[in-house]
């Protein structure tokens, strides 16, 4: 076992919070890495399901005004999992990730964008003991874009610890960062998610979000929005909506019979159903539902 150092923020910020970066205990690589290439493919997604332990690199390489949609399902229970996107000019990568019920799964993302190029990630964690998952989006050409999708359900002591970046390099860059999740038990979350605008990155726009529902007070949140300015001419934006269910809301929905726990469970299942909707291909929502339901029924 070896200690790492991982999810660390770009400038050293929450220093008190205990945030600027984590640390975790991992077995030393193994010599064997299973690798996939990815291509543009007409006939559809391109799908990667991940059920053995080990390390994985997925490479996505998409040519010029070509669209390339990647599936990767993660089951494994111990993984180290990288995928590294080359997005060429007028280019167009889509890439879901599903975390189901992982035990330690180490995982991050690398995107390059060229001029006008679209990236586009979308990762629905569906519990897991002890997950790190890092993004980052390099937003090198002009009028590039970057908009990125998270979905969580953490239950019992479930962790999950997120740092996405995205870099504004060109001119006219766009990026989108929307996290929605349901923390129960004595599960733990950190979020980090930073917008850093780059000297040259004129006329460029970020904005992030993350809407946290705590299902009880033993949870532990702790959201990290980070705006770096180095270029004058941009627009950033950072919100989040972190807590308990309105008790007025709770309130109006028991004075029409229906109990406090199934407004909760009502409420939770709209917060990760918003995410599910933008996966976009049906036979993996279908999964998740499969998954999900077998979930209710064991608890």
């Amino acid at each position: 076992m070896e200690k790492v150092i991982l999810n660390k923020l770009p400038v050293p910020t929450f220093g008190w919070l205990g945030v600027n970066k984590t640390e975790r205990e991992v077995e030393s690589p193994v010599n064997t890495v299973k690798k996939y290439d990815v291509y543009p493919d007409t006939d559809g997604p391109s799908r990667i399901d991940i059920t053995e332990d080990g390390r994985y690199e997925i490479t996505v390489s998409a040519s010029e005004n070509t669209e390339n949609i990647v599936i990767v399902y993660i089951l494994a229970k111990k993984s180290q999992i990288s995928v590294n996107v080359k997005a060429s000019a007028y280019s167009k990568v889509r890439v879901v990730e599903i975390f189901e019920n992982n035990t330690a799964v180490i995982a991050a993302s690398d995107a390059k964008l060229d001029d006008s190029a679209e990236f586009e990630t979308v990762q629905l964690y569906l519990g897991g003991d002890d997950t790190v998952s890092e993004i980052k989006a390099s937003l090198d050409g002009r009028s590039s874009s970057f908009k990125c999708d998270i979905g969580y359900l953490l239950a019992d002591t479930e962790k999950l610890d997120i740092n996405i970046v995205a870099s504004h390099k060109g001119r006219k860059t766009i990026s989108e960062i929307d996290a929605k999740g349901v923390m129960d038990g004595r599960s733990e979350k950190v979020f980090r998610g930073t917008i850093d605008f780059i000297k040259g990155a004129s006329g460029s726009k970020g904005a992030e979000n993350e809407e946290v529902l705590l299902m009880n007070d033993s949870v532990r949140n702790k959201t990290v929005p980070l705006i770096l300015c180095g270029e004058e001419d941009v627009e950033g934006s950072h919100g989040a909506s972190i807590g308990r269910i309105n008790e007025e809301y709770i309130f109006y929905m028991q004075s029409r019979g229906i109990p406090a726990e199934k407004i909760y469970e009502i409420m939770a299942d709209a917060r990760i159903e918003q995410i599910i909707n933008r996966i976009g291909d049906e036979q993996t929502v279908a999964r998740i539902r499969k998954a999900l339901s077998g979930s209710e029924e064991n608890e």
